[in-house]
C-alpha cells in the first residue's frame, strides 16, 4: 500500500518522470551500486538523489538534499510526512518532518504535524521547529485557517443554542406538563411533559431536529428576557450563514475543484503552468509560473503586454527588468529597477540594481543599493536577481472576482430557514399563561386540585400538613422546611446538568450571559473532536494524527470551565 502511494506520491516533476523511463536511471543506479558512482557527485541534481533515496534508502541522499534549494514541492513534502507518521520513534519522525519542511516550509501540514509530535511526546523541540515556518503568510494557509474557523464558529453558536434550548426544557417541564395535561387530576399526572422531553431525542435522533423541535415548544414558555437570548442566538447563527456564502470558493479551492487552485499551484509550487485562457487579473500568475520554469520568452509576452497596458505593478516592473537582464538588456533593465525604485519601498529592485552594478564592476554604487535593500527588510545570498511572487492579495482579488453564489457556502440555506422562521414566531405574543404552582412545595398543580390559604394557591398535600398543626411557629418551621427541599432539589439539577456540559447548571439559574459564556468556550474545545467530518480538510492532505492536540486543547478548556462554573454556582446558591 505505501509502495504504491509512494510511486504516485513521488512524481513530483516531470523530469522525474522522464528520468524513471530512460536508461540513464538505470545505468545511475547500476553506477552507484557497483561503486562507479559516488552520490556526492549528484549533489546538485534533486531528481537523482529523490531516485537514489528511494531505490537504496541510503541516508546519504537525505543529508544532500537537504542543502539543495529548490522550488515547494508539496508533492516530495507528503510523502516525508507520510513516512514521519509511520515513524517507531521520536528522532526518525522529527528528521522526516525537518525534510518535509525543506521541501514545502509553508505547508500547514507541516506545522501541525510539528505540534502533534511535540504533544505526543512531551517535547518542545518540535514546538520551536514549528514557530520558524512561515506558515500564516501562505495563501493556501489562510483560507484553510479562514475555512476552518468560520466552520468551528457556527458549529459553537449551535451547541451553545442546543445546550440553551435543552437546559430550558428541563427547567420549564412542569410548566409545559401542567399546560397540556388535562385539567382534572389524574395518577398519570407528569407523564406527558416527560413524553414531550423524550420524544424529539427517540424519534429524531438528530441535533438539529432536536433542536428545533424544542426552540419551538420554548417559545410557549419562555418570559420576554429569555426569549431576547434565544434570539441572539438565532441571529448569530444567521449572521456567520451569511458571511459563509463567499466560502464555497474557498472551499473549491481546498478540494482542488477550482481553477484558482491551478493558478495557485503553478505559481508556488514545481508543477507545469496549466492555465491557457487567462484572464487580465490571472496573466501575473502565469508570467511568474513561466519564468520559474524558464520559459523566457513567453513570460517576457505576457509582462511586457502587461506593462505597455498599463498594469505597472512592481512585481510586473522588476520581473520584466529581470528578464530583460537574462538576454543581457541592461539599459533597458536599469530604467524598469529605477521605476520599480520609486514606486514602492520593497528590496528587491534595489537587491537586483545592486547585481546590476555589480555586473558592470561598480563596487561602490552595487554596495550603496544592497545596503538600501538590507534597509528595506531584504537580502539574498543568491548571485541571481530575485522576481517578486505575486502577494496574496493578488490571489484573494482572484477569487472573490468570481460570482457569488446565493445557495453555496458552508452551510445550505435549508438548513438556516428554518431559524429565521423561528426568530419571526418569537415576537408573537402568544404563551402560555403561568400554571397554578404550591407556593410551599413550588410544584404545578392542577385547577381543581388547588387550594388557597390567605392569598396563596397550595397543592393538596401541602394544604394538609399545614391544617393538621395549629401552631403558627410550626406552620414556619414546615413551610422553610419543604422550601429548602426546593431549593435542593433544584440545585441538584442544576449541579447534574452542568456536569453534563460545564456552563449549563448556570443557565439553569438563570444566569445566561455567564452560562452561555462558559459553553461556548468550551465547546471551541469539544466541536472538533465531536465533529471532525465537518472541518473542511485539503485535497492530499497527509498529517501526523490531530487528535492529540485536540484532546489536549479540550482538556485544558473543561477542567477551566468545569472549575469557574461550579464554583460560580457554589457562590449562587451560598451552600
Amino acid at each position: 500500500m505505501f509502495a504504491i502511494i509512494l510511486l504516485f506520491l513521488c512524481q513530483f516533476d516531470t523530469r522525474y518522470q522522464d528520468f524513471l523511463q530512460s536508461s540513464r536511471s538505470e545505468e545511475i543506479f547500476v553506477g552507484l551500486t557497483q561503486g562507479r558512482y559516488n552520490i556526492n557527485d549528484f549533489a546538485d541534481d534533486p531528481v537523482v538523489l529523490w531516485f537514489w533515496r528511494n531505490s537504496a534508502d541510503d541516508p546519504r541522499a537525505d543529508t544532500l538534499l537537504k542543502r539543495i534549494s529548490i522550488r515547494r514541492n508539496f508533492h516530495l513534502s507528503a510523502v516525508l510526512r507520510w513516512e514521519a507518521k509511520e515513524a517507531r520513534d521520536y528522532e526518525t519522525a522529527m528528521s522526516k518532518l525537518h525534510m518535509a519542511s525543506h521541501f514545502d516550509s509553508s505547508a500547514i501540514e507541516n506545522f501541525l504535524s510539528f505540534i502533534t509530535l511535540a504533544v505526543r511526546k512531551r517535547n518542545l523541540d518540535p514546538v520551536i521547529s514549528a514557530l520558524s515556518l512561515p506558515m500564516f503568510s501562505d495563501f493556501r494557509n489562510q483560507v484553510f485557517l479562514f475555512t476552518n474557523f468560520l466552520i468551528l464558529l457556527f458549529i459553537v453558536l449551535f451547541m451553545c443554542g442546543f445546550v440553551y434550548v435543552v437546559t430550558k426544557v428541563i427547567k420549564y417541564l412542569p410548566m409545559i406538563s401542567h399546560r397540556i395535561d388535562p385539567q382534572e387530576h389524574n395518577q398519570f399526572k407528569g407523564i406527558i411533559g416527560l413524553a414531550l422531553l423524550l420524544f424529539p431525542v427517540l424519534v429524531f435522533r438528530h441535533l438539529y431536529l432536536i433542536f428545533i423541535s424544542y426552540t419551538v415548544l420554548l417559545l410557549l414558555t419562555l418570559s420576554t428576557k429569555e426569549r431576547n437570548w434565544l434570539r441572539l442566538i438565532l441571529v448569530s447563527l444567521i449572521v456567520v450563514f451569511v458571511f459563509s456564502l463567499p466560502l464555497s470558493h474557498f472551499i473549491d479551492f481546498l478540494t482542488k475543484n477550482s481553477r484558482n487552485y491551478r493558478i495557485y499551484e503553478m505559481v508556488h509550487y514545481d508543477s507545469r503552468p496549466a492555465i491557457v485562457d487567462k484572464s487580465e487579473s490571472e496573466k501575473i500568475f502565469l508570467a511568474y509560473a513561466l519564468k520559474q520554469r524558464g520559459e523566457l520568452e513567453k513570460a517576457m509576452d505576457l509582462y511586457e503586454d502587461m506593462y505597455y497596458t498599463g498594469h505597472r505593478d512592481i512585481a510586473v516592473v522588476n520581473n520584466l527588468a529581470n528578464i530583460y537582464l537574462i538576454y543581457e538588456e541592461e539599459a533597458r533593465a536599469e530604467t524598469l529597477y529605477t521605476y520599480a525604485m520609486r514606486a514602492d519601498d520593497r528590496g528587491e529592485p534595489f537587491f537586483n540594481m545592486g547585481l546590476l552594478r555589480l555586473r558592470n564592476i561598480e563596487y561602490s554604487e552595487s554596495s550603496r543599493f544592497m545596503a538600501e535593500a538590507r534597509r528595506r527588510g531584504f537580502s539574498s545570498p543568491s548571485s541571481e536577481p530575485v522576481d517578486i511572487m505575486p502577494n496574496t492579495g493578488d490571489h484573494y482579488q482572484v477569487i472573490f472576482s468570481e460570482p457569488l453564489e446565493p445557495f453555496g457556502g458552508i452551510v445550505s440555506h435549508m438548513f438556516v430557514l428554518p431559524f429565521i422562521i423561528i426568530f419571526a414566531l418569537t415576537f408573537l405574543p402568544f404563551r402560555f399563561p403561568s400554571p397554578f404552582y404550591c407556593a410551599t412545595c413550588g410544584r404545578s398543580v392542577c385547577q381543581k386540585c388547588q387550594e388557597q390559604i390567605e392569598d396563596e394557591t397550595m397543592c393538596k398535600e401541602c394544604f394538609t400538613k399545614l391544617k393538621s398543626t395549629e401552631n403558627v411557629e410550626m406552620e414556619a418551621l414546615l413551610k422553610h422546611s419543604v422550601g429548602k427541599r426546593k431549593r435542593r432539589m433544584k440545585s441538584l439539577i442544576a449541579y447534574l446538568v452542568n456536569f453534563i456540559i460545564p456552563g449549563a447548571g448556570l443557565i439553569y439559574m438563570g444566569r445566561n450571559f455567564v452560562g452561555l459564556l462558559v459553553v461556548f468556550i468550551v465547546m471551541l474545545g469539544y466541536a472538533p473532536l465531536l465533529f471532525p467530518y465537518l472541518f473542511i480538510k485539503p485535497a492530499g492532505w497527509i498529517s501526523l494524527s490531530l487528535s492529540p492536540i485536540f484532546a489536549m486543547i479540550a482538556i485544558v478548556l473543561a477542567v477551566f470551565t468545569y472549575l469557574y462554573s461550579f464554583l460560580a454556582m457554589r457562590s449562587s446558591y451560598g451552600d
